[in-house]
C-alpha cells in the first residue's frame, strides 16, 4: 500500500500490516503463477510455495529502503497524457525531463519496477542462480499485483470523499481476506512477450478502468447496510467487485508467469539439474564434504569422492531418520561429484544426508531455514 502522505501512528502501521492486496492476496497470486507455465518449464513447478512465502519480501524493504514504497504504484490518472489520451510518455528518462525527478517518484513507478525486475529475473536465470531467480520472480510478483489493483493506479487511491474514504483498506485487506476462498481461477495460454515496456504500461492501462467499478461496488454496499465494515457491507461489496476482482487476479498470476517465461527465453531457457557427472580428480578414498550452503534455503549441493567403479547411493533423511529423498542410487566411474539438493517443498529444519556404498558409509547434517 502507498503512503504517502500519512500522519497517523495507526495508518503507518496499516501500510506496513496490509499492502498492496494484503499479504493473502498477494501470496495467492504468486502461487498460482506455476500453473500458467507451459510445459517446457515443468521444472519450475516446484516454485509455488516459495512463491507464496517471498510474495511480501517488498513490502517488508520498506522499513529500511525509503524508496521502496514508490514502486508499487502510479498515480497514472495525475498526467494530463493520459486524461487526454489514454498514455503517458513510457520511459523514466522523458518523464523525469517534463516533470522532474520529485514529481514522477512521489507518483510511483510500478510500471518501471516491473520492466526492471523482469530484467532481474532474466540475469538470474543467466547465472543459472535458480534460486536468486525464484526471489526476483517473487518480487516481480509483487509489483505485478499491485499494478492489478485498480486502487494502486490512481490518485484517488484511498477515497475522493469522506464518504468514500478509507476505501484503499477495505477493498484490498478487508475484503480480500474475508472471500479469499472464492478467488478460483485456471490457468490458459501465456506467451513471450515482445515489448516488455509496452506490456508493463498496459497492464495499468487497463486496470485503471475498474476504477470507477471499485468506487461504485463501495458506494452501493456503504448505502445498502449503512455500514463500511459490518460484514453486509462486505457482502453486498463483494457481490458487486467479486468477479471483475476474481478476473484481475487471474490476469495478474497470468502476467507474472508471461514475465518470467519471457526472462527465461531471454537467457537461453536453462533448466536446473540434480543430474550426477564426474567432476575431475585422482581420488584415493571415499568422502562425503559438508553440504555448500549450510544453511540453507532452499537449494545446496554436495559434494562426495568415489576412488572406484562403485554402486553409490546418496539419500536425505529426516531428523527422525524417515528418508525424504533419493539423490543419487546407480554405479559411478571414480571421480569427484556434485549433487545438488532442493528443498523448495519441505519445511525448515535438520536433514541428515547419507552417502552409502558396499564398502562405506558417512553422514552429515545440513540445516534449511526459510
Amino acid at each position: 500500500m502507498k503512503n504517502k502522505s500519512i500522519a497517523l501512528t495507526a495508518f503507518i502501521f496499516a501500510v506496513f500490516l496490509f499492502a498492496g492486496w494484503g499479504a493473502v492476496g498477494h501470496k495467492l497470486i504468486n502461487r498460482k503463477t506455476p500453473q500458467f507455465f507451459p510445459p517446457q518449464m515443468n521444472a519450475f513447478q516446484n516454485w509455488r510455495d516459495s512463491l507464496a512465502a517471498h510474495a511480501s519480501d517488498a513490502d517488508y524493504r520498506k522499513d529500511t529502503d525509503p524508496t521502496e514504497e514508490y514502486r508499487h504504484y502510479i498515480d497514472i490518472d495525475i498526467y494530463p497524457e493520459f486524461i487526454a489520451n489514454h498514455r503517458i510518455p513510457q520511459t523514466l528518462d522523458s518523464l523525469i525531463a517534463l516533470y522532474g525527478i520529485n514529481f514522477v517518484t512521489q507518483n510511483g513507478t510500478v510500471p518501471f519496477a516491473i520492466i526492471a525486475y523482469t530484467d532481474s529475473v532474466k540475469q538470474a536465470f543467466l547465472q543459472h542462480n535458480f534460486q536468486k531467480a525464484m526471489l526476483k520472480s517473487a518480487d516481480l510478483g509483487h509489483y505485478v499485483g499491485d499494478a492489478h489493483n485498480p486502487l494502486h493506479d490512481t490518485r484517488w487511491y484511498n477515497g475522493w470523499s469522506t464518504f468514500s474514504n478509507g476505501i484503499h483498506s477495505r477493498y484490498e485487506t478487508g475484503l480480500i481476506s474475508r472471500d479469499s476462498a472464492f478467488i478460483q481461477y485456471t490457468s490458459d495460454s501465456i506467451y513471450y512477450v515482445n515489448d516488455i515496456n509496452q506490456y508493463a504500461f498496459n497492464i495499468v492501462y487497463n486496470t485503471y478502468v475498474y476504477v470507477d467499478s471499485v468506487y461504485r461496488a463501495d458506494s452501493i454496499a456503504h448505502v445498502i447496510s449503512g455500514s463500511n465494515s459490518s460484514p453486509q457491507y462486505y457482502q453486498e461489496f463483494w457481490n458487486r467487485a467479486g468477479n471483475f476482482t476474481i478476473m484481475l487476479f487471474k490476469n495478474a498470476s497470468k502476467s507474472l508467469a508471461s514475465l518470467i517465461y519471457t526472462a527465461w527465453v531471454n537467457a537461453g531457457s536453462p533448466v536446473p539439474t540434480t543430474g550426477v557427472g564426474p567432476i575431475a580428480g585422482n581420488i584415493k578414498n571415499y568422502k562425503l564434504y559438508q553440504n555448500y550452503p549450510n544453511p540453507f534455503n532452499p537449494s545446496t549441493k554436495i559434494k562426495f569422492d568415489v576412488p572406484s567403479m562403485s554402486n553409490v547411493k546418496l539419500s536425505v533423511y529426516d531428523i527422525t531418520g524417515k528418508q525424504i529423498s533419493s539423490l543419487v542410487n546407480e554405479k559411478l566411474n571414480p571421480g569427484e561429484y556434485e549433487v545438488n539438493f532442493n528443498a523448495l517443498n519441505l519445511p525448515s529444519g535438520t536433514y541428515i544426508y547419507k552417502l552409502q556404498t558396499d564398502s562405506y558409509s558417512e553422514a552429515r547434517r545440513m540445516l534449511l531455514i526459510k
